[in-house]
């Protein structure tokens, strides 16, 4: 790797400083977590969440959508974690680190149904 730039596309595991301020966008609650790096800039690192969940709680005429009529709605959003509050990056190499990375995922996902971020 020769720049934050090759993290690109990669799913990494990354450890924050501290994850407080993150948990609404789907980062667990403490701990490292593997995402998907879309994008880096001189401000951060821009991961993937494809299971950003929504409510609405107001229709279009203002109104409050009773709590048993509110749908949650996934959508696939970006979120930037600053440098500042990135501790740790691990990148695991091509083939095999690549298949460990899945099959980590695979099962964490197939456990608990985790929205959002694997811890």
């Amino acid at each position: 790797m020769e720049s934050a730039q090759d993290l690109i596309g990669k799913t990494v595991l990354v450890k924050l400083e501290s994850n407080e301020g993150y948990t609404f966008t789907g980062v667990p609650e403490e701990g490292p977590f593997f995402c998907k790096v879309v994008g880096v800039d001189e401000v951060g690192m821009w991961v993937e969440n494809s299971n950003f969940l929504t409510v609405e709680i107001m229709d279009s005429r203002g109104r409050i959508v009773p709590k048993k009529k509110q749908k949650p709605e996934q959508h696939l959003v970006n979120v930037l974690l600053p440098w500042r509050n990135v501790q740790t990056v691990v990148m695991y190499g091509e083939g095999e680190g690549e298949e460990v990375v899945r099959k980590i995922i695979d099962e964490a996902e197939s456990d608990n149904g985790r929205i959002g971020f694997i811890k």
